[in-house]
């Protein structure tokens, strides 16, 4: 259940500035959690989020927003929202938590992410990329 997993990360610190993040995201290699879109855990002129992205997957990352239960991809200078793998009851996503209806994780959902991470298709599959410029 999603809500496990929320209120396990929701109130969490981050390892490299031990505030608690305004928008918790947790890295779905490597399960760190980073602030995202922050400014505290800068790493020269790179945000935490492409910092972790250079680091742990060679410029590309997949991080879990946890108060929006949203995918978001890194993929060397651009990124998307994916989606989310957690859906209610009826396979809806409850974007951003507004309808809180219990989320639960979504199989199919996870194997066709797992898919695009593993045979690096995000670009070819996913439509709408921003360019961050390394404030993510």
């Amino acid at each position: 259940m999603y809500e496990e997993l929320f209120m396990f990360y929701h109130k969490r610190q981050c390892e490299m500035c031990n505030n608690v993040p305004k928008d918790p995201s947790l890295c779905l290699i490597c399960g760190q959690l980073i602030c995202i879109r922050e400014s505290c855990c800068r790493n020269g002129n790179s945000f935490e989020g492409v910092h972790h992205s250079r680091k742990c997957g060679a410029g590309t990352a997949l991080y879990l927003a946890v108060n929006s239960s949203t995918i978001i991809l890194i993929r060397g200078r651009k990124a998307c929202a994916w989606g989310s793998v957690y859906l209610d009851e009826f396979g809806e996503e409850d974007r951003d938590l507004k309808r809180g209806k219990p989320l639960f994780l979504c199989n199919e959902r996870y194997r066709i992410l797992e898919q695009q991470w593993l045979t690096h298709s995000f670009l070819n599959i996913n439509k709408k990329w921003i360019y961050h410029t390394n404030m993510i």
